[in-house]
């Protein structure tokens, strides 16, 4: 090995190392409520491409520890994050588009989002966007058919997948009613897909959300090139979001998961679970009826 190329490799592996410890270090002190040393040890982490540091600071300016509350900021975090095809980086920026929190409300992106994080096997996400297929959708600028088969097998792979017990069962309740209102063939080949049912690779699924929808958006305007505005918050390079210098400040010892801080505003179209605000993930503490689909549903 050439001196040259063994001083790239032994660089590639300390600034990788350090990137590491910076966020051990930083979640140490972010689960104890230690604000200021998590921001001091998550930044450069970030700012190195750690998405998972990404999350952290997202939900430390979503809910304003050790720095000042900005929803926007923490957006460009988890999308960043997102980008990085970091699946709670995603669910949180779905769960954005879907409150109009911190970015303008978009709903077609928020179901992409939901969906490319449920494609490559996150649960919570995947439980989410099978109500959405459940129940449809329909604005101004679009119009997303419900589909009964796709909802029924989501909720069976989550029934199926997950390991959160009480969406278990939520799920299978969800799919045993939707499976009343479709025929015995459909209820056969939707349980043949959801046996043969795991996770994809990125490069499987394809362009991101944002990438499909300007594409549409421009096919739809005749090519006229056009950036909608509820995509231009995201604009940002790896890393980027998190040059913002923090309005540090103490904060009382709080502590919170790795996972997406919830936003305070309640979806508009679609009934999400309690687990999923801004990407959380609970622990087998809701009930049943909160993600299932009503007892009245009706057929399809």
């Amino acid at each position: 090995m050439s001196r040259r190329l063994f001083a790239f490799v032994l660089l590639s592996f300390l600034f990788s190392s350090a990137a590491f410890a910076g966020f051990d270090e930083g979640r140490a002190a972010y689960d104890k409520g230690r604000w200021i040393q998590a921001i001091i040890n998550l930044r450069p982490a970030a700012e190195a491409g750690d998405a998972r540091a990404m999350i952290l600071l997202g939900n430390m300016y979503m809910e304003g520890h050790g720095v000042g509350q900005d929803t926007k900021e923490a957006f460009g975090l988890y999308h960043t994050a997102a980008l990085k095809e970091n699946t709670d980086g995603m669910v949180a920026v779905a769960t954005l588009y879907q409150t109009g929190n911190g970015v303008p409300a978009n709903t077609p992106l928020a179901v992409g989002w939901f969906e490319r994080a449920a494609r490559l096997g996150d649960m919570d996400a995947a439980l989410v966007y099978a109500i959405h297929m459940y129940q449809g959708s329909h604005g101004k600028d679009y119009d997303i058919k419900p589909d009964h088969e796709a909802s029924y097998r989501w909720f069976k792979i989550v029934a199926l997948h997950s390991n959160n017990k009480k969406q278990v069962a939520a799920a299978q309740f969800s799919a045993d009613k939707i499976a009343k209102s479709l025929t015995k063939d459909e209820v056969i080949q939707g349980d043949r897909e959801v046996a043969n049912w795991k996770p994809e690779m990125p490069a499987d699924i394809g362009p991101n959300p944002e990438v499909k929808f300007i594409a549409d958006y421009e096919k739809k305007h005749g090519g006229m090139s056009a950036t909608p505005d509820a995509a231009k918050p995201d604009d940002k390079k790896d890393g980027q979001a998190a040059n913002k210098a923090p309005e540090e400040k103490p904060a009382a010892e709080k502590k919170t998961d790795e996972k997406p801080a919830a936003s305070d505003k309640k979806p508009d179209e679609a009934k999400l679970p309690a687990d999923k605000k801004a990407g959380n993930k609970t622990d087998d503490k809701k009930s049943d009826d909160e993600t299932g689909v009503d007892d009245d549903m009706p057929s399809k």
